[in-house]
């Protein structure tokens, strides 16, 4: 039974908690410190190209800094193993399907 005012629509799991399978997810300010580290492991560069990017600049610039994880691994959780660098220019070709190195 719902209470009166109490919304009825499911409610996102809270970031960093185990859902399914024990698999973590992160969202917001919790997935942070995996980017920073996704960055400093790669060194600053894109791992397709090795051109260097930074994180203060657009998205829709070539050398923006996109956390990417490695595809077909999403599944896995948001971990360390499982993302990888790509500046703007790999990180469109990416969702375009024109990646075609296998990872």
């Amino acid at each position: 039974m719902i209470k009166p005012g109490a919304s009825s629509r499911a409610r996102r799991k809270r970031s960093g908690v185990a859902g399914h399978c024990g698999i973590v997810r992160l969202w917001g300010k919790d997935i942070e410190p995996l980017r920073v580290a996704c960055y400093e492991r790669d060194h600053g560069r894109c791992v397709e190209c090795g051109v260097a990017v930074h994180d203060d600049l657009p998205d829709w610039h070539d050398d923006k800094f996109h956390m990417a994880h490695i595809r077909n691994r999403r599944m896995y959780g948001d971990v360390l193993e499982n993302v990888r660098t790509l500046c703007g220019r790999e990180h469109r070709a990416e969702h375009a399907g024109r990646l075609k190195r296998p990872i």
